[in-house]
Formats: structure tokens, C-alpha cells, sequence
């Protein structure tokens, strides 16, 4: 759990420091008072980070140097400091410089709950692929890895069925990146099959949104290959349908194009439930990741969301604060929430 941040020249922080309640906090103000910021801020620090923008998007406009530091319930100082001039990033854990790996192991992971992930079931197979990456690497510390060497070999592959397309390169070729795809792509489905177990076993108490009125909840996990010889299936499928690859330059099939659904009775999530019915679908979604990223490391994220409670009715506010009794829990929100005590107003 955190206990404090500090944050100089850290977007629009010039030097503040914020303290932390050990269950329950929540940020109140109006839009444009950087609440998310302060979340960004906590995350930075974990494998999970919110941020998608290189420091110098983070450092204030006028300022030289960046520094965050977080103090952690375990004791921990952790920092990161960022020189504009040299563009040099510093990575500290208790007073002495560290790696960014090291400084990551120290500190608790992050789940973000945010106005995308609620609408993740209506957006781009993308997305949901992102969200299973993204609770896998929080998970698995060799999934990073074993990710980037799959995109890479993907990358490989789909320059040499490009230049065999121009006559820039011969077919035989294709047979070592082949067999580089067909190691690769077994190991993401080695991963993905852990936490689609996950979820197939405990969706069915999905039912309860659905008042115990629907007779099937099923995770749909959406892929040409069999999860059960992943191998085997893929070396065959590569050979069938090699040339169709070549004549559209791109591997075609494979994790980097699974997808997934809930199918309720037979029938996709977002046709068959109301708005409301799927946002609490995904909020049970969410739990289930922490619960899984718990189950796998043994220990608790912190739970980071960020100004999805006004899209949602009183009953599904107390449902999120309820599900995150026994976590570190730290809320952004535009309006007051009488349910929890700890308020930080910006």
C-alpha cells in the first residue's frame, strides 16, 4: 500500500505532497483540478503505469527537474527524478539509485478502473487483447519479455512475406520465422490460458447482475487456434494459408488478432444486457483481475479509479466500494460521496 507521494514539477504539481488512508481514499473536485494526475502519479511507479507519455510530457513547462517520491506502508522510499536539460531519468529506491525494474518489484501493483475500461465490451478487439496483456504483465514477471519477443518475430515475419511478395525474397524463407512464430505464439497462449481458466471458472457468479435469471455465463475466448495443441494447430495453419499471408503481407491469425466475448445464454454480452447490465459485468471483470494478480503474487494492488463513479447509480457506487473493502482503494470523482470518509478536495 502507499502511504504518501510527493510530486515536484510533476504536471501541473509545482510541490505538493499527499497523504494516504490505508482502505479507503477518494479525490474530490471539479473537472480540470487534475485529479488524474495524482493517479498517474501513484502508478508511475508500478508495472501497470497509466502514463503513456514520455517524461518530458510530464515535467512542468518551466521547470527544470521532475521528482516524485512515494512512501509505501513496507517502508519503502521510492523515486524518480527527470533532468529536462539532459534528459536524464533517475531511478531511487531508498536514497540510492536503482533500476526501473528493481524499483517496480519494490512497490505495489496498480488496477485501473477509468471510463474506458467500462466500455471496454462496446470498443476495438484492441482494446481487449491490451487488457489481457495488461493483467498478465502484472501477473507474470517473464510475460514482458516473452511478449516483445513475439511482436518482434511477428514483425520479422510479416517483413519477409512483404518482400516474398515484391520478389524481393524467397518462400523457404518463411520456414525459420515459421518456426520462431510457432514457439513464440505458443508461449502467449501458455500465459492467456492461465488467466481464460481464471475467469471460466469463477464468470458463473456474473449471474447475480442478472438477478440468478439467466441460466449461462460463459467467457468466450475468441481464436482460430485449439488451446488444447497449440503447436501443432498453429504449424498446420501457417502451412494451409501461407499463401494467402503473402499475398496480403500480414500473418493473419493468431494472438495478436484474438479476441474475446461474454455470452450470456448463448447471446453476446452487449446484445443481449442494457447499459447498466454491462458496466456491471465489466466491474466484475475488473475484480477478477485483481483477484487474480492476488491469487498469482500474493499480493494486493492498489485499486485506482478514476471518475467512472458518476456514470454509474448509487447501487453500483456502493458495489465498487464494497467489492474493494479489504484493498487500498483510491477514487477520483467530480461529485461527493457520503459512503466513504477519507477525502482529499481539490
Amino acid at each position: 500500500m502507499i502511504q504518501s507521494i510527493k510530486l515536484k514539477n510533476f504536471r501541473n504539481f509545482t510541490d505538493a505532497e499527499f497523504h494516504f488512508f490505508e482502505w479507503k481514499n477518494i479525490i474530490v473536485g471539479d473537472n480540470g483540478k487534475w485529479k488524474t494526475n495524482i493517479l498517474e502519479a501513484i502508478s508511475l511507479f508500478s508495472k501497470s503505469s497509466i502514463v503513456d507519455l514520455g517524461f518530458e510530457s510530464l515535467i512542468s513547462k518551466d521547470a527544470g527537474v521532475m521528482y516524485i517520491e512515494a512512501k509505501t506502508t513496507t517502508w519503502n522510499t521510492l523515486a524518480i527524478s527527470y533532468d529536462k536539460q539532459t534528459t536524464k531519468k533517475k531511478y531511487m529506491l531508498e536514497g540510492k539509485n536503482t533500476t526501473k525494474k528493481k524499483l517496480r518489484e519494490s512497490y505495489p501493483q496498480t488496477v485501473l478502473f477509468d471510463p474506458m475500461s467500462m466500455n471496454i465490451m462496446y470498443l476495438s478487439p484492441s482494446l481487449r487483447r491490451d487488457f489481457l496483456d495488461t493483467v498478465l504483465w502484472n501477473t507474470f514477471e517473464k510475460y514482458t519479455p516473452t511478449l516483445k519477443l513475439y511482436k518482434n518475430i511477428l514483425k520479422s515475419r510479416n517483413k519477409v512475406l512483404k518482400n516474398i511478395n515484391e520478389w524481393k525474397s524467397s518462400e523457404s524463407e518463411l520456414d525459420f520465422w515459421d518456426n520462431k512464430f510457432i514457439s513464440a505464439a505458443s508461449d502467449i497462449y501458455s500465459y492467456r490460458n492461465k488467466f481464460i481458466s481464471f475467469l471460466e471458472k469463477h464468470i458463473w457468479n456474473l449471474q447475480q447482475v442478472f438477478w440468478w435469471k439467466v441460466s449461462n455465463i460463459w467467457f468466450h475466448y475468441i481464436t482460430k487456434t485449439d488451446l488444447d495443441n497449440t503447436e501443432a494447430y498453429i504449424e498446420k495453419y501457417l502451412k494451409e494459408n501461407r499463401k494467402r499471408d503473402i499475398i496480403l503481407k500480414k500473418t493473419m491469425t493468431w494472438p495478436h488478432r484474438d479476441d474475446f466475448d461474454i455470452l450470456v445464454d448463448g447471446s453476446p454480452l452487449v446484445s443481449f444486457a442494457s447499459r447498466w447490465e454491462v458496466k456491471s459485468i465489466i466491474l466484475w471483470i475488473k475484480f477478477l483481475e485483481t483477484q487474480y494478480i492476488e491469487t498469482i503474487t500474493g499480493n494486493s494492488p492498489i485499486i485506482l479509479i478514476d471518475d467512472i463513479l458518476s456514470e454509474l447509480d448509487e447501487i453500483h457506487k456502493n458495489y465498487v466500494i464494497d467489492m474493494s473493502w479489504d484493498r487500498q482503494i483510491v477514487i477520483s470523482s467530480i461529485k461527493d460521496i457520503e459512503t466513504i470518509n477519507n477525502k482529499l478536495m481539490l
